[in-house]
């Protein structure tokens, strides 16, 4: 690196640093995956968003919007409430039944349209819920990937719930 000093090569790298401590919002509400303005992920984990950008977005019939931080999905609604749900086919999980599923401190929880807690219960994991019922596992955990990503859940203990998250015999 013959003619740069160590201080112009740190002048060049840290801008470029710093540019990554932020990551963008990308609207999902549009066709064009566009970045939102007034929204990113700040350096500390936390989604930040101005009450413009929320105002920029189009809501759904059920007043939600989503939008994708890094790798993170997120709805959103025009007051502000929030939820990091987990990822489904590429998108933000679905909401079957009324509900979707977020992962909180590395368990699942359920959620409603409003973005409240369905109940109080948290899971190892937990499928979708169908005719009123979900499969859930404690002390599971994701098997080894496939070659297109996908990881079954393997290990623990199985058992199905009710909507109000009360366990079935």
């Amino acid at each position: 690196m013959k003619g740069w000093s160590v201080m112009a090569l740190l002048s060049l790298a840290l801008p470029a640093a710093m540019t990554l401590a932020a990551e963008p919002c990308y609207r999902m509400d549009t066709s064009m995956f566009e970045v939102l303005d007034g929204c990113q992920l700040g350096k500390d984990g936390t989604l930040e968003i101005t009450p413009a950008a929320l105002a920029r977005l189009e809501y759904d019939a059920d007043g939600l919007s989503a939008i994708l931080v890094g790798k993170q999905h997120y709805y959103l609604r025009g007051d502000g409430r929030r939820l990091a749900v987990i990822t489904y086919d590429n998108g933000p999980d679905y909401f079957e039944e009324g509900l979707t599923r977020a992962s909180i401190n590395g368990r699942i929880s359920y959620y409603d349209k409003q973005l409240r807690p369905a109940f109080a219960d948290s899971f190892d994991w937990g499928w979708p819920f169908k005719d009123g019922i979900a499969e859930v596992c404690q002390d599971c955990h994701p098997g080894k990937p496939d070659a297109d990503g996908h990881a079954s859940i393997v290990g623990g203990t199985h058992y199905h719930i009710d909507r109000q998250g009360k366990r079935l015999p």
